[in-house]
């Protein structure tokens, strides 16, 4: 067998595809053809050809030298209906055919018809890839009617990408390519066109992966591989893309192309002063050594120490060439970039308490060269992820479809908030049924605790800062390109997002350069809880625009509650755009379980009506109003307990006033499986925050057959049922609630039965709107695998 890299470019190809570089002017290859030929050779091929962007000289010029090279081309071809762009390699062609080719490729059929007259060999490169964003699904299917040749592989697409367009054209049939062929009015080029030929090639255009990709068929001479080519007798082989290995060619052409100039690329980035020393062959010169030690000279400027010690570390691992170092240049660069993102961060949080804003866009401006090296990054990710709708039609229309990936992002996952617990349920879930939905966040190693699911992909941070009002959160700032490489192998369908902080934003970024959907999951009232504690207005307006911001850009919405999609579209989001979001407890969990042994907790209380409040212990869930409650309760009724099961920045205070009253208990935090035994101890769950969209405590709570008592405003409203498992009472006003309070004091002692039959209700009620299987279908829009009682343990 044959082999050839049947997709490579050199020096004489057209304007780059790739956007960095066409914002640089660059050409899109500096590779001289005698590289490619020598290149190809030493890697194995048996003939190579050259195809460059619409130009031949640099295949005519190796097939005039070497007997074991052939001319080729990448010609870009349209259809004329709408102007979409599509590129077909073609093989084997003389200058004369080439000029003809030229002139008709306007018109993508009268060149399929030229191609196929002329019994040239040709395959239709990078099916999937949308050249000028107009390739639909209607064109692929086009394009399986009109050609029998394929580029199965190629070296600059990504895994998916090449796998969703073989696996679609590898399931075609006779009958779907009549079907098609009837449909667009376009005759097959044979009887049998549903079997499809396949081709293989790097796509290299920096003289990096030449021959790392490429297509066997049989073949002594050049005339007898392309036949076989052409009889579609041929396979793909070799490596595909990522995007850490493209960034690294838009670098080494960028600095090509400023070499090809004289110039250095941009003088005010420091590595890019050094370019040839980390693509080049060149060694470290007695200048380059003391323009080194200059930049290291300065101990307060990390970046410059950084970019220092990276070319000298390249210089001293340099082997061959600068592929085999290209993790190494990865981490160095992502470090750098992370020195620049800390130093810009803490400068800017402390300019910020200063209240200098002329400071801060200075301190954005002296950091924008460091920033500059992350565009080619981002460009690399996008383009290598641009045609990810394209590719979901794909796999719905093969009979094996992909499972469904997922990526949830969160700030928040250990911390004592209904969002974390959530999140840690549902990571335990996906775990156990092996779904591809894994939770993302970024925690320090005292957070990483044994309650937490093991599939989490944990974000290596750069920074930490305090959240303002909650001083228990820590917000930790994720390293952009080590987090990018961190998800990038896990190739998600779809991002969901929980919390508008660092993460949060990271999830943002990872879902636009992906190009997939992003779901907003609504957990809190930012802007509700703030007013609660603060009354500086400009801080809640500042909160409430960029919140508002954050789930405008949401393609969906999840909220808790029909009450809060209401108050949500009153503040001005789009109704269309939000649905319920449903939520899960493990119902065996919470049950009614009173303490009977000796791990569980036991509560010291006196004889009476035990009143419970679980959560976090903040002003922001109307936690002084509780107090005013119970201190007008037991004015009335001396036998009244009341226990506040959590910690927070209001327990301090709360202790102080309540303090010395033999009726209140404390517990503090409680790990997660003791609440059911909390719940199992108290006559009624109180619970009267103005703020919450959810609740999951309230669930919680009716789940261990404990009737609750909610306020009218916010979404626990929503998720009882006011008589029957619960009440829901007018927010703020004291009366109310006292008369209430002491009607039950009463019923739980006079009617028994009554009593119990409420909290049998409420069990009832919360295992009927809630639990996996809800979760599962309305919201992850997956199927429940069935799975056998050992593989969920």
């Amino acid at each position: 067998m044959a082999k050839a890299d049947l997709h490579v470019h050199s020096k004489y190809s057209e304007h780059p595809s790739e956007w960095f570089l066409q914002k640089l002017g660059a050409g899109e290859s500096y590779t001289d053809p005698e590289t490619v030929y020598l290149m190809a050779k030493e890697r194995g091929m048996t003939f190579v050809t050259i195809t460059d962007h619409n130009e031949i000289e640099g295949s005519l010029l190796l097939a005039q030298k070497y007997p074991d090279a052939f001319p080729g081309v990448e010609t870009t071809t349209y259809f004329p209906e709408d102007g979409c762009k599509v590129h077909l390699l073609i093989y084997g062609l003389d200058h004369k055919q080439f000029d003809r080719i030229q002139k008709i490729r306007r018109n993508i059929y009268d060149l399929r018809e030229y191609v196929i007259d002329r019994k040239l060999a040709h395959s239709v490169a990078h099916g999937t890839y949308s050249v000028n964003r107009k390739l639909t699904y209607s064109h692929l299917e086009r394009l399986a009617v009109l050609f029998d040749v394929f580029e199965g592989i190629n070296g600059a697409r990504n895994r998916t990408s090449n796998l969703t367009w073989l696996n679609y054209l590898n399931n075609l049939t006779r009958e779907a390519i009549g079907e098609l062929a009837k449909r667009y009015g376009i005759t097959p080029q044979r009887k049998d066109s549903h079997k499809k030929g396949f081709t293989g090639g790097s796509d290299d255009h920096a003289a990096i992966n030449i021959a790392r990709t490429y297509t066997f068929a049989a073949g002594k001479t050049i005339e007898d591989f392309l036949a076989n080519l052409q009889e579609r007798q041929s396979i793909a082989d070799g490596r595909v893309n990522d995007f850490q290995s493209l960034v690294f060619s838009i670098y080494k052409t960028a600095h090509e192309f400023s070499t090809s100039k004289g110039k250095r690329l941009i003088s005010s980035i420091p590595l890019t002063n050094f370019m040839d020393l980390i693509f080049g062959e060149r060694r470290v010169s007695l200048k380059d050594r003391f323009d080194l030690a200059l930049l290291k000279a300065d101990p307060s400027n990390n970046y410059q120490r950084s970019i220092a010690e990276l070319v000298e570390e390249i210089n001293a691992n340099k082997i061959s060439s600068i592929e085999e170092n290209l993790d190494l240049l990865y981490d160095r660069i992502a470090d750098i970039v992370d020195e620049v993102l800390v130093n810009l961060i803490d400068t800017s949080l402390t300019d910020m308490k200063e209240g200098d804003p002329f400071t801060i866009l200075g301190k954005i401006s002296s950091a924008l060269p460091g920033l500059f090296l992350l565009v080619p990054f981002f460009s690399s990710f996008r383009h290598l992820n641009s045609n990810q709708q394209l590719l979901k039609k794909l796999n719905a229309k093969t009979p094996t479809q992909p499972t469904r990936k997922i990526l949830w992002f969160t700030d928040t996952l250990n911390d004592l908030n209904g969002p974390s617990v959530t999140l840690k349920q549902l990571g335990w879930q996906f775990y156990h049924k092996k779904l591809d939905v894994r939770i993302v966040s970024s925690l320090l190693p005292d957070e990483i605790t044994d309650d937490l699911p093991p599939t989490i992909i944990n974000l290596p941070s750069i920074s930490t800062f305090p959240l303002p009002y909650y001083s228990t959160y820590t917000m930790k700032v994720p390293s952009l390109l080590k987090s990018l490489k961190a998800i990038q192998d896990f190739e998600p369908d779809e991002i969901f997002i929980s919390t508008p902080g660092p993460v949060g934003f990271f999830g943002i970024l990872a879902a636009k350069l992906l190009s997939i959907p992003m779901v907003g999951i609504y957990h809190t009232d930012y802007t509700a809880e703030l007013s609660e504690i603060t009354t500086d207005d400009s801080s809640l307006k500042m909160v409430e625009a960029s919140t508002k911001w954050f789930y405008t850009i949401m393609d969906e919405i999840r909220v808790p509650t029909q009450s809060y999609i209401d108050i949500l579209a009153e503040r001005g989001l789009d109704p269309k755009k939000m649905k319920v979001f449903p939520r899960q407890i493990d119902h065996d969990v919470f049950s009614f379980r009173p303490p009977n042994g000796q791990d569980d907790l036991k509560l010291k209380l006196p004889e009476g009506l035990n009143l419970l409040y679980a959560g976090r212990v903040s002003k922001d869930k109307n936690l002084e109003f509780l107090v005013d409650l119970y201190q007008e309760l037991r004015k009335t009724c001396s036998n009244i307990n009341l226990i506040v099961a959590g910690d927070g920045p209001y327990l301090n205070e709360m202790k102080e006033t309540l303090g010395g009253n033999r009726r209140v208990v404390f517990t503090g935090r409680l790990p997660y499986l003791k609440l059911p035994c909390v719940y199992s101890q108290a006559d009624f769950f109180v619970f009267p925050s103005t703020t919450d969209t959810y609740g999951m405590v309230v669930l919680e709570a009716q789940s261990c057959e404990l009737p609750t008592i909610v306020s009218n405003v916010g979404g626990p409203q929503d998720i009882i049922i006011d008589g029957e498992t619960g009440f829901v009472l007018p927010a703020l006003k004291l009366k109310p609630w006292v008369e209430k309070i002491i009607q039950l004091d009463e019923l739980v002692k006079g009617d028994a039965e009554k009593y119990h039959t409420m909290r049998k209700r409420a069990r009832q009620h919360a295992t009927a709107i809630s639990g996996w299987e809800v979760v599962m279908k309305d919201l992850l829009r997956l199927e429940l695998p069935v799975l056998d009682s050992q593989q969920a343990d």
